[in-house]
């Protein structure tokens, strides 16, 4: 038997535009964009689709609306899910397009939703099953003993009876709806929305605008569902303000010389009271490499899912018998380590460890509950790779699953056939699925304690995971592993980053939806409100540097239109591969770095070619100089020689093509050239990173953000820091995507500040983020800037201070506060500079990351514990 489901549109569309259904059904394309399926012009103001669909595949329908013009593809601002009453053969949805630019949306995300506007929900509206009709419109920002009502023509309780209105019931999916029986009224039914307050028990007020027509009848076996987009009625912009910390900065006494899931309510509490709405993290995903403090860096994760048992509260897994060796001491240990100023995360992670192996031995038969066979069932899809690749890692002494003896390559067959045949690997598995199952228990229970006190907990999407990663292991081909992703030269690294992940093979993984990354939103969901996507630029091109390099400043974007040999020729440059691509070594310039030695140098390490030295074979890339046995001065020397050239070479469909070096114009190269070559090769420059590129950076971000957006209610925010493509402030608005405005970091040409008296709506403010100083560290950095930022954006006679008191922070704070964006979100370490009330730290021991320093150790810890802070703000 088939159902028959007709859509209806209201959309006034421009000559050469379309709109096409995209759902979870096979008839509505399963949720694949490519496949969404066209709809039919109706008239002026109606497009329409009607399907026929199998009764099995009835459940919970889901379903959004495309627009396509030309090879632009923009979705509806929302996914529209309903469960299908199993009582009806027809169904028919009349909707209005909901944009995803209008701030409204934002207030239907989950931080609103869930946390800030929690209202009872119904399970299913009241009459849903018999109902000819139902009604549904979005509220956000109402508050929450208010609820939307309806009035009309044809009620039964009378003609517009604002005594007696219609109150409608909050559903899961966050509409407000009515179901009602319309069998006996006639057609034209004129109705509208209002406001009922269910204390005083009184109809506030009618819905702005003229009033809401229906002209679909009743019929026999046949539903008629109307997404009425919003109630008109105005409603201020809501305004909040947040903290950002990571979880190993938390400190409490109840901490093992780390922050932990469980210390969040702690800081939750301290963030109500200091009238905080929100508190960030970074990334809280498994690093585990080498057991080292090289895995402190939280972006460089081995699971896109499992989570850092450093996060872990020992105390509530379990407690060993008094008797054993690690109890003996473990309250010698945690005193020893609270009173540490920074986390020493080798000694945590490795007593931690101990323990939790100890544990498992003792209470393994613990997880044999039917609650953890369902969380197990849930999540096994990532949880069993993870636990096997966390056992070979060890097994092999390495995550470089390449260098292993057996496993290099993911068999699941092979996998599941080593857990059945020994018991230790089994063993082994299942004590990583227990470690996992523990930080989700104790997560979820902090982020629903979070949540009762009107506190929403927002995470962290890194951009990329490491090499040696559970993720890559299992889908290989999903990745470049022969290119590593960073980013360019910015103000936070003027030598650019080297991540060392591989980059992604976009290409594959939107072949199956981006399957991965929906999986990825939806585990975040179960734990988050928000999110922050870490370096949302990738989205649009990810800065990749060929495998042979180590500076970031040697990599190129992708995609990006290539130069080709044929440009050169064009514009009359003496076009020589080997001088424009590799490194510009001459006698000169070895004299400089070498003095004495440079002769040394240039018979051991070099050839002559072309009239300038080329470095031997086995010197011959940056990875081959830092891995070699030469002194480390030599090296530092080298590498810096590497980077001196005009393009990178790269092999793209079968040819070759270059790409300019980043500030090309800097290098000796460049200075050596004749005026005309220079003149020629800026013009090329200039048009490579400022013109040609923009169509195709557009074009790829949104093949891949409105799939991400669409799959998770979360609220988005995007991390836009540095060079920026100029199309990125329009795609990310017309998504609803929050942007992070910095007012140290301006992203228009010319300022020295971001005026933030002027921030969109739609944006998150900060001061400082984790990958700067703090403002108390900013202040110190240049006196000029601060002098200017102290006269000019704050007002003050005089010079600065050369470092400002607790008053000076508080006004800069609040001067954020009354800014009109959505968010403005400081760093712990601000609001406790603003308090006056406790012992700081120097400025320098407050940073958490130093982007340049590739080995940096993440340890941050806040100074005292939360319960000794007193109000901040």
């Amino acid at each position: 038997m088939n159902y028959r489901i007709r859509f209806y549109l209201r959309y006034h569309t421009h000559y050469g535009q379309d709109l096409f259904l995209l759902g979870n059904l096979a008839a509505l394309g399963n949720d694949l964009p490519e496949k969404a399926i066209p709809m039919k012009w109706l008239n002026e103001e109606w497009w329409y689709a009607d399907v026929l669909v199998a009764a099995t595949d009835l459940s919970l329908l889901q379903y959004q609306y495309l627009l396509k013009q030309q090879s632009d593809t923009h979705f509806d601002g929302i996914v529209r899910q309903l469960k299908l009453p199993a009582t009806i053969k027809e169904l028919v949805f009349i909707d209005n397009w909901m944009d995803a630019a209008d701030p409204r949306i934002a207030g239907l995300s989950a931080p609103f939703a869930k946390v800030f506007f929690q209202r009872p929900v119904a399970e299913t509206a009241n009459g849903f099953a018999e109902a000819t009709h139902l009604f549904r419109v979005h509220a956000p920002f109402l508050p929450t003993r208010q609820v939307v009502c309806l009035v009309g023509n044809q009620l039964p309780g009378g003609n517009w009876n604002t005594r007696e209105p219609v109150l409608l019931q909050y559903d899961q999916q966050g509409w407000f709806s009515a179901p009602l029986d319309l069998s006996a009224a006639a057609m034209p039914f004129e109705y509208k929305y209002g406001i009922y307050d269910l204390d005083l028990q009184q109809f506030v007020k009618y819905e702005e605008g003229e009033n809401r027509i229906l002209n679909t009848a009743a019929a026999k076996d046949r539903q008629v569902v109307l997404h009425d987009g919003y109630i008109r009625v105005e409603t201020p912009q809501w305004k909040g303000a947040g903290v950002a910390i990571p979880v190993f900065s938390i400190r409490t006494p109840e901490g093992f010389g780390t922050g932990e899931f469980s210390d969040l309510p702690a800081l939750g509490r301290w963030a109500k009271a200091n009238d905080l709405q929100l508190i960030q993290l970074l990334p809280v995903n498994d690093t585990t490499q080498t057991h080292t403090w090289t895995d402190s860096y939280p972006y460089a994760a081995i699971s896109s899912f499992a989570m850092h048992p450093l996060y872990i509260r020992l105390e509530e897994v379990g407690r060993l018998p008094d008797s054993h060796p690690l109890q003996k001491q473990f309250d010698r240990l945690r005193k020893w380590l609270n009173e540490r100023e920074f986390v020493e995360y080798e000694t945590v992670t490795a007593f931690k460890q101990a323990y939790l192996k100890a544990l498992h031995s003792q209470l393994g038969a613990q997880l044999q509950t039917e609650t953890y066979w369902e969380w197990f069932s849930s999540n096994e899809s990532w949880l069993l790779p993870y636990a096997v690749f966390s056992f070979l890692r060890d097994k092999y002494k390495t995550n470089d699953f390449q260098r292993w003896e057996e496993h290099q390559v993911y068999d699941a067959d092979a996998i599941h056939q080593l857990m059945i045949t020994n018991e230790a690997v089994a063993n082994t598995v299942h004590y990583h699925c227990f470690v996992q199952y523990h930080l989700h228990l104790q997560l979820k229970k902090a982020t629903e304690t979070l949540h009762q006190m009107g506190i929403a907990l927002k995470g962290d999407l890194p951009i990329g995971v490491a090499k040696g990663s559970a993720d890559v292991w299992v889908n290989p081909s999903s990745y470049h592993l022969t290119m590593q992703a960073g980013a360019p030269p910015d103000g936070f690294a003027a030598e650019g980053q080297n991540w060392g992940f591989p980059t992604y093979n976009w290409k594959q993984m939107l072949g199956d939806g981006l399957s991965w990354w929906q999986q990825r939103l939806k585990h975040m969901a179960v734990y988050f409100d928000a999110f922050r996507i870490d370096h949302i630029l990738g989205f649009f091109r990810i800065w990749q540097i060929p495998g042979g390099a180590v500076s970031g400043i040697l990599g190129y974007f992708d995609p990006a239109i290539p130069v080709v040999k044929e440009e050169f020729i064009q514009r009359g440059i003496n076009w020589e591969e080997d001088r424009f691509c590799e490194p510009f070594i001459t006698e000169e310039i070895l004299e400089e770095h070498f003095g004495n030695y440079a002769g040394m140098i240039r018979a051991g390490l070099m050839e002559i070619s072309g009239g300038r030295y080329r470095l031997l074979p086995a010197y011959a890339t940056q990875r081959l100089v830092q891995q070699s046995s030469l002194p480390a001065a030599v090296k530092n020397i080298l590498l810096q020689l590497q980077t001196d050239v005009l393009f990178i070479k790269a092999i793209q469909a079968g040819k070759t093509v270059y790409h300019p070096r980043y500030r090309m114009e800097e290098t000796r190269s460049f200075a050596a050239l004749k005026p005309y070559d220079q003149a020629q090769l800026r013009s090329l420059y200039n048009n490579y990173f400022h013109n040609r590129q923009e169509n195709i950076w557009r074009k790829e971000a949104l093949k891949k953000l409105p799939v991400i957006r669409r799959a998770t209610n979360m609220l988005i925010c995007g991390e836009d820091l540095g060079p920026l493509p100029h199309c990125l402030p329009e795609v990310l608005q017309s998504l609803g995507v929050l942007s992070l405005e910095v007012e140290r970091m301006p992203k228009k040409a010319g300022q020295q500040f971001t005026d933030i008296r002027q921030a969109n709506y739609l944006s998150v403010l900060t001061p400082s983020t984790h990958d700067m100083s703090t403002l108390r560290g900013w202040w110190q950095e240049d006196p000029a800037i601060t002098n200017n930022y102290y006269r000019n954006i704050l007002g003050l006679p005089g010079n600065a201070p050369q470092l400002p008191g607790y008053g000076l922070v508080k006004e800069i704070i609040q001067r954020h506060r009354a800014a009109p964006a959505m968010w403005r979100i400081f760093q712990v370490q601000d609001l406790l500079a603003a308090s006056g009330n406790h012992t700081l730290q120097e400025p320098d021991s407050e940073r958490i990351n130093i982007p340049a320093n590739t080995q940096h150790y993440w340890r941050y810890r806040v100074p005292h514990t939360f319960t000794l802070y007193e109000q901040t703000v």
